[in-house]
């Protein structure tokens, strides 16, 4: 079996649009309730959603990645040169 920590893309892009899709879900009901008020409200809820997708998005590749290459630095630093 694999090691839990080991890097893949799959998994990358799965956890990644998964967040997206959670503030997508939560900002629905939000950008339908501003429409209601004022469309130009909607508008700039709508807008704010996608900035908050993007975010999310970029926070869980950025910290998968992140933790991927802190794993990778540690294990080449206890690791010895052969000679």
């Amino acid at each position: 079996m694999s090691d839990p920590r080991e890097f893949s893309f799959i998994k990358l892009a799965l956890l990644s649009l998964s967040a997206g899709f959670a503030v997508l879900v939560i900002s629905l009901p939000l950008i339908w309730l501003a429409a209601k008020v004022a469309a130009w409200l909607g508008l700039i809820v709508a807008l704010a959603a996608l900035v908050g997708i993007v975010a999310a998005i970029g926070v869980v590749s950025g910290r998968m990645v992140d933790r991927t290459a802190a794993a990778l630095t540690q294990q080449r630093d206890n690791t010895t040169p052969d000679r």
